[in-house]
C-alpha cells in the first residue's frame, strides 16, 4: 500500500538555506497530486490501475479496519474521484495548486499524467472544475467505529 506525509510547512521550516535534511521539517505539500505522481511514474513501471487501487484505496481501508471504504459496492461510502488518466499537465506557476505553501511541493516542474476531473466524499461533490465545496461532508473515522 501506499501512504502520503502531506505536510504543508511554512517553508522557513524546511531550512533550505542550511540544507540540513535531518533537521528540516519532514514531508512535502503533495496531497492534491499524489494520483497524477503515483500514476505518471507508475505507469512508466507497469503499474496497473487495479494496483493503484489496492495499493491507495483497498488496503489503506483494510489496514485501518474502515469496511466502508476502499471499495465501489453497495453499502459502502462513496469516496470516489472522477479522472482523466491520459490528460497530461504541466505542474508549473500557471497550474492552479490547492496547497497552503504551493512554491514548494517536489512536483513543481513536472510534466504529468492523470488530471482529477471531480472528487466524491459519502456521495457528496466536493471538488470539481478547479472549486471545491464550501462546506465539509465527510465523518470522523476511528479504528474502532464499524
Amino acid at each position: 500500500m501506499l501512504s502520503s506525509d502531506h505536510s504543508p510547512s511554512e517553508p522557513k521550516l524546511k531550512l533550505f538555506a542550511e540544507g540540513d535534511f535531518l533537521r528540516a521539517w519532514g514531508g512535502i505539500s503533495s496531497l492534491q497530486f499524489v494520483l497524477p505522481v503515483t500514476w505518471s511514474y507508475g505507469v512508466k513501471y507497469g503499474i496497473t490501475l487495479e494496483k493503484l487501487v489496492s495499493w491507495w484505496s483497498v488496503k489503506p481501508a483494510k489496514l485501518a479496519s474502515q469496511d466502508l471504504k476502499g471499495a465501489i459496492e453497495i453499502g459502502k461510502h462513496a469516496d470516489i474521484v472522477v479522472w482523466e488518466p491520459e490528460k497530461e499537465f504541466d505542474l508549473d506557476e500557471n497550474h492552479t495548486v490547492h496547497l497552503k505553501h504551493p512554491s514548494i511541493s517536489a512536483y513543481m516542474g513536472s510534466r504529468l499524467a492523470g488530471k482529477v476531473v471531480a472528487t466524491f466524499v459519502n456521495g457528496n461533490l466536493v471538488f470539481e472544475g478547479g472549486k471545491h465545496a464550501p462546506d465539509a461532508c465527510g465523518t470522523t473515522i476511528l479504528a474502532d467505529q464499524r
